[in-house]
């Protein structure tokens, strides 16, 4: 039961140094987070906090190695191997850990590789591995054990596991005996070996700075704390590497510790029940309880207690459905979702334009404004009406309503003025009578001067005929080239015309069509309708429904939100769609770059959501985006945890060699194959755990049928050989 004895070890250390190791108000016993104090809950423990505080950053132990080893006991470990070999140490059986890889938590393992240079050797009890010190060197500030390179005659190294982190701090004790003890040949380093680059804290020799132990007596006789920044350097290992050759000379490292700042990401979903946070607020349910999820009829991920009504029958429920009534006007386009036979209401008075008489309640109805040349859909443009009757002057006989109809009345907006005098002045009692004489008498009309009464008549023209009226004549009474009957100023040789009828002749009419714009500046001087054609098209831009050309509609620069105040009118503008499906990327097109991300997802994922060449990575096509995946090879175990993020058939390297513990024959690096360790009864993955071999022939002695110790080959005396040794002897008694 060994590594429940080390759970109880540190749990009661942890206790015992702070009730809130990291300050948060919230005790160890109960923060999933003990050392990052910007969390403290994981109700589904997958790793990700409930809540993260807002605004909040902290630096929090990534792994520590303390050397302290609940696993073993025993005296000092003395090496007096071939001193001519280079190669790794290990432990022997039940002695204090050179090399340990049997971890707990945050806690790293560590190796020890020795370089052979020569001399003595490991041969006259040099010492390596975790050993007690208290009282020689001063108390560990996490316990007693520590760890100690001495006299190593040589290179000894000691390596730990490979980690990524942002800072490290450690600390060392150096020991002579003299005050010259270290040389020049002696040499201390302690380095982190990253994947771009190496950082030393320590470099030091006997002959640093030219004083008695050189750079050595800086840390001779004190513990000495070293911290260093190794953001930049990527995933790699610290390394202490001590040179040295006396009894008396020695190295002790403890306290070693890596920090990073707090990565946590905000669970969405506490309970991992499979629905959101928000959405189980919003279903009525509880975010926290797996056992209390929304119900989901349909399957469609949108809880049964806010789907609400299909009006359109689409099977799209109307919360999810962009166009309710199946009109093909969307939603948010149109003033009547849910009635499939209207979208657009100009007025605003609540009724559709399809069935609204009145379409821009300016009071004139749509069939009226069609007769009368205005438009049924702008509220500025109204027909004329002079004298109010309810009928457009275009269509009114009689504008002024004064009686006379407007061919026959000189003043035909002008009800007080009526009829043309003889005399070309309007009013007063000049007028022509009946007999044609200015000013006469209808009762003293007589026949033409000559002619007996009733012998002949003055025809409409004036002229005195006999035999009757004459019914054709054409008069130009000012002489200006247009005939009374077609001349709206039969009196007046400068005018002719009044287009808009305002008893203003069109040549002094500043505005022919009366449409309110004068006409120097109206592309569209006779259409009273239109005041502009900005894309020249003879369209004005009342009835264009793209009034600059670019090939863009009206409504949808509008909608795109283009630049400028109106970029409708303007065809240099022209909105955003950069896959070019005829949908602007803001904010119609759901998917810029129509990679087959939406916009939002690269948003998240932080790639150019207007490119299709960079769109986002998803090794395991999980939908998930790899830089928000917390399991990009989707093999079930988390990045964080995963020594193969990006290979689904690996996830574990016991021994840290490179090769996943799926594929490697020996996962623990001891030099047993895990299938012979399985079969020799030890564990594949603790390289402290390794099959008994008297006679180190690389044959475990329970296989083993020659396992005397001096490997010569001649059988021990196994149960089957005593056996068969009994049978005999038995055999030879009875005869």
């Amino acid at each position: 039961m060994p590594i429940i004895i080390a759970t109880i070890l540190l749990t009661s250390a942890q206790i015992a140094s702070a009730n809130d190791s990291d300050g948060d108000g919230t005790d160890d016993l109960n923060d999933d987070f003990p050392n990052d104090p910007c969390a403290d809950t994981d109700t589904d423990g997958d790793g990700l906090p409930d809540t993260v505080v807002s605004g909040c950053t902290s630096y929090s132990v990534t792994a520590y190695t303390s050397f302290e080893d609940p696993f073993t006991n025993g005296a000092k470990y003395y090496d007096t191997g071939d001193q001519s070999l280079s190669r790794y140490l290990w432990n022997n059986a039940n002695e204090p850990h050179i090399a340990h890889n049997q971890t707990t938590g945050s806690e790293m393992g560590f190796s020890l590789f020795y370089r052979s240079t020569g001399g003595v050797g490991l041969t006259d009890g040099d010492f390596f591995g975790t050993a007690n010190y208290t009282g020689t060197v001063g108390n560990y500030t996490d316990g007693a054990q520590g760890y100690q390179m001495g006299d190593v005659d040589g290179s000894a190294t000691l390596i730990l596991d490979s980690v990524t982190a942002d800072s490290m701090a450690l600390d060392i004790y150096v020991q002579g005996g003299s005050s010259n003890s270290y040389e020049a040949s002696d040499n201390l380093i302690v380095r982190f070996v990253g994947a771009s680059s190496t950082v030393e804290l320590v470099n030091v020799t006997g002959a640093t700075g030219g004083s008695n132990n050189g750079g050595f007596a800086t840390y001779m006789g004190v513990w000495t704390s070293l911290s260093g920044d190794i953001s930049s350097l990527g995933q790699g290992n610290l390394e202490i590497e001590f040179i040295s050759n006396s009894q008396t000379e020695s190295v002790y490292i403890d306290n070693v510790a890596f920090t990073s700042q707090s990565q946590l990401v905000e669970d969405t979903d506490d309970d991992n029940d499979g629905w959101d946070d928000v959405d189980e607020v919003t279903c009525g349910t509880d975010p926290i309880d797996s056992n209390d999820f929304p119900s989901d009829s349909n399957g469609n991920g949108v809880c049964d207690a806010t789907e609400g009504d299909d009006f359109d029958g689409d099977g799209i429920p109307n919360d999810d459905d962009p166009d309710d009534d199946n009109d093909g006007y969307d939603d948010i386009y149109d003033a009547f979702p849910l009635d499939p036979t209207e979208w657009d209401d100009a007025d605003g008075d609540g009724i559709g334009s399809n069935t609204d008489t009145d379409d821009d309640g300016d009071g004139w109805s749509d069939s009226d404004e069609a007769d009368c040349l205005t438009d049924s859909g702008s509220a500025f443009s109204v027909p004329d009406d002079n004298d109010g009757d309810g009928v457009c002057d275009i269509m009114d006989i009689d504008d002024d309503n004064d009686g006379y109809e407007d061919e026959n009345d000189c003043a035909p907006y002008d009800p007080n003025i009526s009829l043309l005098d003889c005399d070309g002045v309007c009013g007063g009692p000049s007028m022509i009578d009946a007999c044609g004489i200015c000013g006469g008498d209808d009762s003293t009309c007589s026949d033409c001067a000559g002619v007996p009464n009733g012998d002949a008549v003055i025809d409409e023209c004036g002229i005195c005929i006999s035999g009757g009226n004459q019914t054709t004549c054409v008069i130009d009474s000012d002489g200006d080239g247009v005939d009374d009957d077609s001349d709206m100023f039969p009196d007046d040789n400068e005018e002719w015309g009044d287009f808009d009828g305002d008893g203003i002749g069109d040549n002094a009419d500043t505005d022919d069509d009366g449409d309110g714009c004068e006409d120097s500046s109206d592309d569209l001087p006779t259409n009273p309708n239109e005041c502009f054609d900005t894309d020249g098209d003879g369209i004005g831009d009342n009835a264009d429904t793209d009034d600059d050309g670019d090939g863009w509609s009206d409504d949808d620069e509008v909608n795109c939100e283009g630049e400028g105040d109106n970029p409708q009118l303007d065809a240099d503008s022209t909105p955003v769609d950069s896959d070019g499906d005829g949908l602007c990327d803001h904010p119609m097109d759901l998917d810029d770059d129509n990679d087959g991300w939406s916009d939002e997802d690269e948003e998240s994922c932080e790639t150019e959501k207007a490119d299709p060449n960079e769109a986002p990575t998803d090794i395991d096509t999980d939908g998930i985006c790899d830089h928000i995946d917390l399991d990009d090879d989707g093999d079930g175990v988390l990045d964080t945890d995963d020594s193969f993020p990006t290979d689904v058939s690996e996830w574990m390297d016991t021994d840290g060699d490179g090769l996943g513990d799926n594929s490697d024959l020996d996962d623990d690096g001891d030099q047993f194959s895990d299938e012979d360790e399985a079969e020799c009864g030890s564990n594949p993955s603790d390289s402290d755990s390794t099959p008994r071999d008297s006679d180190g022939d690389g044959i475990c002695d329970s296989l083993d049928d020659f396992n005397d110790s001096e490997s010569d080959d001649t059988p021990g005396l196994g149960i089957m050989s005593m056996i068969s040794v009994l049978a005999l002897a038995a055999l030879a008694r009875r005869e």
